[in-house]
C-alpha cells in the first residue's frame, strides 16, 4: 500500500471515530473482484463499512437495516455477505490466510444483529477482558517468574536498599556542614563531616556495584530459563500451530519479547519497590524538617497520578499494534533473507525492498502514535516538579532572609525534593517500559499456553512396529470443513512397497503427515498392525518411520552430523554406511574435509541431488521399520536416480516402504500403486494393470512419456 493509501486509510478512521466508536477492525487481501488488494471491514457501534484504499471502494450499511450476516467458504478464500432490504449483499471478501479473522468477525456482527449483545456493551467487554487480562493474570505471572532464583533477588534487594539508605544521609550531613561548621568556623567538624561523606559515597558505589552485578546475573538466569522453556514448548506445539504462526513471529517471542520481560523482572522491578520506598521515607523526612514547606514538594503528586493512570488506559492497544507490526518485518526478513538467490533471480531486490520500506513505516506510524501519546502526559508531569522547586526556592528563600528558615535546612529540603521527585519521575518513565514488558509477556504466555502436540493417551503402547498400515475412512482438512482427503481407505502389508502418485494437490504428501501424527483425521482413524496410531506413543510411532521428504532439510554442521541426526549414538562407520547404502558416500569423500565438511546454513554449499542423499541416509541410520519417500528422487539426475534407486531396492527390503512420486518411472516395479486426485482413490494396482485400465494412472504415465520423449529429442538437436 502505497503513502497516499495509508493516509486515505488514516483519514476514513479518523472521521468514523468522530462520529462514533470503532469496535472491531479487521484487515483483508482481497478486493470485491477477487484481484489482491489491501482493505479494511470495520464494525462500529452504528454501522459495518468496508473500505478499499487502492480502489477508493467504500460498502456501508447501517447495523439497525442490517438483517443477517452470511460466511461462505469458497475455493482459497471466503466471503461475507449482507442481507439488507431483502437483497443479498457482497460485503467483503479475504484468502484462506484471513478466514480466522472473519469468522470472527461474523460471529461478532451476528451478536450485535440478534441482539445477543449490545455494541457498548461488547465495547465495554473487550476492554473490560484486555484491562484484566493485563492488570492481574499477566503481571502475577511474571512475578513468578522470579520464584526460582529468589535468593539473588533478595540480595539485589538488600544491595539495593544498603545504597539507598545511605544516599538519605548526605543532606542531613550537609546540613551540619553549612549551619554549625561553616557558620561557626569549626574547622575539626568540617573534617568530620567531610570524612563522612566520602565514607559513604565508596560504601553507597560498592553497594551500587553489587547490585549492578547481581540483578545481570539475575536477568541472564531468568531469560535463559524463559527463552529455553519457550523454545521446547514450541517444538512440542502440533504443526498446525506452525501453519498459522510465521517464523518471524516465533523468533520475535522468543529473542525480544523474553529481553524486555528480563529488563522488567529485574531492574523495573527493583525501581519499583526502591523508588516507592524513597517517596515514602523521604516523604516523612521533608515533612518533619518543614510541614510548609512540603505543602509546595506535593502539588505535582496528583497531576502525576492522574497522568500515570491516563497513560495506562490508552498504551496497552498502542504496544500491541507495535508488536504486530514488528512480528511482520521480523516475518518478511525471515522469509527473504534465506531467499536472496530467488530474490535475485527474478530481479526483485527494488520491489522487496519497497515491501520492507512500507512494512517498517507501519512500524514507524505505530510508534509514533505512542510518541504522540507520551508527549500528551510526560512533559506536563515534569514541569509540574520543575514549578514546585521553583515555589520552594521562593518561599524557602524569603524563609532564609526572615531568618525563620537556615541556609542548611534550605538545602538540605531542596536536596530531598529533589532526591523525591527522582523516584516519582522514575515511576512516570517506567510507564512505557511497564507495558512494552507487560504487553510482550503476554505474547509469550500466549504461546505457553497453547496445548502441546496431543500428549499420550493413559492406556498408550511402545509398539514394536511389523509394518501393517490401514487407513479406516479417512477424512481429513487443514481448515475447518475445507477437505483435503475424503474418505480414504487402504490397505499395505508388511515389507510391501506401494507407490502413492496423483496430480499435484491430490492429498499425497497429507496421507504421510497423518502416519505420522503430525496431524489427527477429522474423521476415520489409522491402525499400524491393528492398533489405532493414537494407542502407540508417540515418540515410538515417529522412531520407527523414516521419512526423506521432496525438500530435505540441512541444518548448519557438518555431513556427518546432518546423517546421524536421528541417532544420537550412531557410531562414525555406521554413518559411513548408511552414506554407502544412499550413494552418497563416493561426493562426501571428495569435499574438502569428507564427513567433517561444513555444509552451510540449510546445506547452500551442497547441490540439490547431495542434499538429497545425505537426506536418505539420515533416514537409513535410523533402520526405521516403515519408510516414507516423498519425492525423493526428484531433485537428482537420471544418473544419480538409478544409484539411489539401486541403494533403495537393497533398503526396503522387509521393510514396509511408501513411496510418494512425481516421475512415474520411480514406481513402476512397486508392489502396488494407489493413484489419488482430488483426495480420493480413484486407481490401484501394479503398473501394467493400471496401464490396461487406461485411466487416470495412463494418462499420467502417457503425458510423462511424452514429455521425456520431447526432452529428449530437443537434447538430440542440441548436441
Amino acid at each position: 500500500m502505497s503513502e497516499d493509501e495509508g493516509e486515505t486509510d488514516n483519514i476514513i478512521e479518523e472521521e468514523l471515530r468522530k462520529e462514533e466508536n470503532i469496535l472491531y477492525k479487521f484487515e483483508t487481501d482481497i478486493d470485491t473482484s477477487g484481484r489482491y488488494s489491501k482493505g479494511f471491514l470495520y464494525i462500529t457501534t452504528e454501522k459495518i463499512l468496508a473500505f478499499y484504499p487502492e480502489t477508493g471502494e467504500v460498502k456501508s450499511y447501517p447495523l439497525n437495516k442490517v438483517k443477517s450476516i452470511r460466511y461462505l467458504d469458497h475455493v482459497g478464500g471466503g466471503e461475507l455477505e449482507v442481507e439488507i432490504d431483502g437483497r443479498i449483499e457482497s460485503l467483503v471478501r479475504f484468502t484462506r490466510a484471513k478466514s480466522a479473522d472473519f469468522r470472527k468477525a461474523a460471529i461478532i456482527i451476528d451478536e450485535i444483529l440478534t441482539e445477543t449483545v449490545k455494541p457498548e456493551e461488547l465495547q465495554a467487554q473487550e476492554e473490560e477482558k484486555e484491562e484484566e487480562k493485563g492488570k492481574a493474570d499477566v503481571m502475577i505471572r511474571l512475578v513468578a517468574l522470579l520464584k526460582p532464583h529468589w535468593k539473588l533477588g533478595l540480595l539485589a534487594t538488600i544491595s539495593s536498599l544498603l545504597a539507598v539508605s545511605l544516599s538519605l544521609i548526605p543532606p542531613m550531613l550537609m546540613k551540619q556542614l553549612i549551619d554549625d561548621a561553616l557558620a561557626n568556623g569549626k574547622v575539626g567538624l568540617l573534617a568530620y563531616l567531610t570524612f563522612l561523606l566520602v565514607v559513604i559515597y565508596v560504601l553507597s558505589t560498592l553497594f551500587g556495584i553489587a547490585r549492578e552485578y547481581t540483578l545481570s546475573l539475575l536477568g541472564e538466569k531468568i531469560v535463559y530459563d524463559l527463552r529455553r522453556k519457550l523454545y521446547e514448548h514450541v517444538e512440542r506445539l502440533p504443526l498446525s500451530f506452525h501453519d498459522r504462526y510465521g517464523s518471524g513471529r516465533l523468533i520475535s517471542r522468543i529473542s525480544d519479547d523474553t529481553s524486555r520481560i528480563r529488563w522488567f523482572l529485574t531492574w523495573g522491578i527493583q525501581s519499583l519497590v526502591i523508588s516507592t520506598l524513597q517517596i515514602v521515607a523521604i516523604g516523612v523526612l521533608v515533612f518533619t524538617m518543614n510541614p510548609y514547606l512540603t505543602m509546595f514538594a506535593l502539588i505535582p503528586v496528583p497531576v502525576i497520578v492522574l497522568g500515570i493512570r491516563y497513560y495506562r488506559s490508552r498504551a496497552w492497544r498502542f504496544y500491541h499494534r507495535i508488536w504486530r507490526k514488528w512480528a511482520d518485518v521480523s516475518a518478511m526478513l525471515v522469509d527473504t533473507v534465506p531467499g536472496t538467490l530467488i530474490v535475485k533471480s527474478f530481479s526483485r531486490e527494488k520491489i522487496e525492498a519497497q515491501r520492507f520500506g512500507e512494512k517498517l513505516w507501519d512500524v514507524v506510524k505505530s510508534v509514533l502514535r505512542t510518541v504522540k501519546l507520551r508527549l500528551q502526559v510526560f512533559p506536563l508531569m515534569g514541569l509540574s516538579t520543575s514549578i514546585s522547586i521553583v515555589l520552594i526556592w521562593w518561599f524557602g528563600g524569603l524563609g532564609v532572609i526572615e531568618k525563620t528558615l537556615s541556609l542548611g535546612t534550605l538545602t538540605a529540603f531542596v536536596s530531598y525534593m529533589w532526591q523525591f521527585y527522582g523516584p516519582i519521575n522514575t515511576l512516570s518513565t517506567l510507564m512505557e517500559p511497564l507495558q512494552t514488558a507487560l504487553t510482550s509477556a503476554e505474547r509469550v504466555f500466549e504461546i505457553l499456553d497453547m496445548k502441546p502436540e496431543t500428549e499420550d493417551e493413559e492406556n498408550a503402547v511402545d509398539l514394536n512396529i511389523k509394518g501393517r498400515i490401514k487407513f479406516e475412512n479417512v477424512s481429513f482438512g487443514y481448515e475447518p470443513n475445507v477437505y483435503v482427503l475424503r474418505n480414504v481407505s487402504l490397505e499395505i502389508e508388511p515389507g510391501e512397497v506401494v507407490g502413492i502418485v496423483g496430480p499435484s494437490g491430490s492429498g499425497k504428501t497429507t496421507l504421510t503427515k497423518l502416519l505420522l501424527r503430525l496431524y489427527t483425521p477429522d474423521k476415520g482413524r489409522i491402525l499400524i498392525d491393528g492398533v489405532d496410531i493414537r494407542k502407540i506413543k508417540l515418540r515410538s510411532l515417529r522412531r520407527q518411520i523414516g521419512v526423506v521428504q521432496q525438500e530435505p532439510l540441512i541444518f548448519s554442521g557438518s555431513v556427518a552430523d546432518n546423517i546421524a541426526y536421528g541417532v544420537n549414538d550412531a557410531k562414525p562407520e555406521e554413518i559411513i554406511a548408511a552414506a554407502k547404502a544412499a550413494r552418497a558416500h563416493e561426493f562426501i569423500m571428495s569435499l574438502p574435509a569428507a564427513y567433517d565438511t561444513y555444509v552451510g546454513e540449510r546445506g547452500s554449499r551442497l547441490s540439490g541431488g547431495e542434499r538429497q542423499r545425505v537426506a536418505i541416509a539420515r533416514a537409513i541410520l535410523t533402520d526405521p521399520k516403515i519408510l516414507v519417500l516423498d519425492e525423493a528422487t526428484s531433485s537428482v539426475d537420471t544418473i544419480t536416480e538409478k544409484q539411489i534407486q539401486t541403494a533403495l531396492n537393497n533398503l526396503v527390503e522387509g521393510r514396509t516402504t511408501i513411496i510418494i512420486a512425481h516421475r512415474l518411472s520411480t514406481v513402476k516395479n512397486v508392489d502396488k500403486i494407489i493413484v489419488m486426485k482430488d483426495g480420493r482413490i480413484v486407481e490401484v494396482g501394479r503398473h501394467d494393470e493400471l496401464i490396461k485400465k487406461k485411466g487416470l494412472y495412463a494418462e499420467l504415465w502417457q503425458a510423462q512419456f511424452e514429455e521425456e520423449k520431447i526432452s529428449l529429442s530437443q537434447k538430440v538437436r542440441v548436441s
